[in-house]
């Protein structure tokens, strides 16, 4: 039997009603708190529209009390280059520094360019003492987006109507030194008009928080004609967006504020407000990403979205917030194992303890990811081959995200036999998330938790996990109310994702090395001069051709490919006769 499910892990892939009117701020300022306090470094920030209809520029002024820095201290560093997004300060000699004693000289040191466009950094070196309390001065320009940018994390600075949003990745130049430390945030609006507002990771409008340069670096920023659930822009879980949404926002926002709810329950952290931006762009570039406190996703102007794919978006990032990770994270920390493993889990689990999903949505989902675990070529990499190529491979990258949860609830699996249900793979997460900080190497602590609970065998397990063998899952996974049958599965899998270019034709984006698109020799930026073959292909039977009407280089050729995996053998569970209330999930 083969079963054609198309399942996208919800964190890659990711409401408003157009009636919500922005609260709070009616004016162009935004709203004003208490003064920052006397200890406290302020950053001041400024869209100017420059008398145009979108933000042209963003002046950005920093003041920081008495730093007492030495001539040949590192002062400031900024990113060049951070995940493929770029700085938004084009010009470094722009930025300018000052104290008692007047302009601070300063001279710029820049890592050597990283072929990967993972990370690079500035640093301007102070060239003599300061004195007093020093200003930073300097202005941003929003990046300028094309039909060929390509997609990443969404960590730039762009336009959106006439608002604009970034994150503190791409806009701040921060201290090096003296962090943690109270930052306080002011904006202003004046050149925005009536009714702009103006939010951060931070909370709403101008606001003060104790921090670290990590996380401010990892602070969203959004202004404009700012919308909010709720409308007043406050609270313990808040959705910020500009463009109205095609699908229902204010629906996906209220059924995630409930799962929130209960994910504070659940770990019985004592967390601070989580905040979620909502970026409309012309065309793909990126689904989402985690931040302090806070998320951000992308959405196609226009584009109507399934609702559970937008709920499941929005959990999958609330759990981040609580599951967390360690070392650097991200492609080059290798924590993907754990962090998106169990983030991806308990976006299933924790929804339907919860009563937000049904029983049927529950198994949909490991089905889902069962099916792109057996489907995905690049499933039996190890983590440190994941790690090497996650920025440069797109199956690569799916893999934490597929075998990782199917990890978990082969760990979960485990644990309920040994114990005879007293205990959960929850006991084992916990006592991670409780202890990890304080471990020399957070790997060799996870699998000193598992040989504590389960024995030498199960961190033999766990090291099988992580060199990429397979995971030999059994049929009773998921308890008595489901039941696994081995099947063929083949998996829809386009190669690249299709845009429109400023024209209006379809276009091939990155094709993926080792496709099918690949192997038929289907290029970046070919014109598809009949789309409408490609959109049915996805509703055809697994291992259907299809025809493709190629224009490149004024050039038109026909090519046909399979947009299908490979067939191969997996599980995929059905429901049992048993009651719901017995499943035990």
């Amino acid at each position: 039997m083969s079963v054609p499910m198309r399942c996208i892990p919800a964190v890659l892939a990711c409401i408003a009603m157009a009636g919500l009117a922005a609260a709070g701020c009616t004016g162009s300022s935004a709203p004003v708190n208490e003064p920052a306090g006397q200890d406290a470094m302020t950053i001041s920030i400024a869209p100017r529209l420059d008398g145009g209809d979108k933000v042209s520029s963003i002046d950005v002024a920093m003041t920081l009390p008495a730093p007492g820095l030495k001539e040949g201290d590192t002062f400031l560093s900024m990113a060049i280059v951070r995940v493929m997004a770029p700085s938004a300060l084009s010009d470094p000699n722009s930025l300018t520094a000052s104290d008692s004693l007047g302009t601070i000289a300063m001279r710029i040191e820049e890592d050597p360019e990283d072929p990967s466009d993972f990370r690079q950094d500035r640093r301007w070196i102070l060239e003599r003492d300061t004195a007093g309390t020093v200003e930073v001065r300097y202005k941003l320009a929003p990046r300028v987006i094309t039909p060929s940018t390509r997609p990443g994390p969404l960590i730039d600075t762009r336009t959106e109507l006439w608002g604009v949003y970034g994150s503190g990745n791409t806009m701040l130049a921060l201290p090096v030194a003296g962090w943690p430390r109270t930052v306080r945030v002011d904006w202003n609006l004046d050149d925005m008009p009536a009714g702009a507002r103006a939010a951060s990771s931070l909370g709403l409008g101008n606001v003060e928080a104790e921090v670290t340069q990590q996380n401010l670096n990892n602070t969203f920023f959004m202004a404009g004609p700012l919308k909010s659930q709720p409308e007043s822009g406050e609270g313990e879980f808040v959705v910020y967006w500009m463009t109205p949404a095609a699908f229902d926002l204010e629906g996906a926002a209220a059924w995630t504020q409930q799962a929130y709810a209960y994910f504070v329950d659940f770990f019985g952290q004592d967390v601070d407000a989580f905040r979620v931006f909502m970026r409309t762009t012309e065309r793909f570039q990126g689904g989402g990403g985690g931040g302090y406190n806070s998320f951000i996703f992308g959405t196609v102007e226009g584009e109507d979205r399934d609702p559970a794919e937008v709920r499941s978006l929005l959990a999958h990032e609330a759990i981040h917030h609580f599951v967390g990770g360690y070392g650097d994270g991200g492609g080059a920390g290798g924590q993907q194992w754990y962090s998106e493993g169990a983030t991806s889990y308990y976006t299933i689990v924790l929804p339907h303890r919860a009563g937000l999903t049904s029983l049927e949505d529950y198994i949909e989902a490991f089905n889902a990811h069962a099916l792109n675990y057996y489907t995905n070529p690049q499933s039996g990499l190890s983590n440190e081959e994941v790690t090497r190529l996650f920025f440069s491979d797109s199956n690569a990258q799916l893999v934490p995200y597929n075998r990782g949860p199917l990890y978990f609830a082969l760990l979960d699996y485990r644990m309920r036999q040994s114990t005879e249900g007293r205990q959960r793979v929850d006991d084992l997460i916990f006592r991670f998330i409780d202890e990890r900080d304080s471990a020399d190497d957070p790997v060799a602590f996870w699998r000193e938790v598992l040989t504590d609970a389960l024995g030498e065998a199960e961190g033999a397990a766990f090291d099988a996990m992580m060199a990429g063998a397979p995971l030999g899952l059994p049929a009773d996974l998921f308890g008595p109310c489901f039941e696994g049958e081995m099947q063929t599965l083949s998996n829809f899998a386009r190669g690249f994702r299709p845009y429109e270019d400023e024209n209006g034709r379809t276009r091939i984006g990155p094709v993926t090395p080792g496709s099918p698109a690949d192997a038929a020799g289907l290029q970046r930026f070919d014109i598809i001069a009949n789309p409408d073959a490609l959109e049915a292909a996805e509703d055809a039977p697994p291992g259907s051709p299809v025809m493709l009407e190629i224009e490149r280089d004024d050039e038109k050729r026909s090519v046909e490919y399979v947009p299908w995996t490979k067939p191969a053998q997996g599980q995929q569970w059905t429901r049992t006769e048993i009651p719901a209330e017995d499943c035990s999930l």
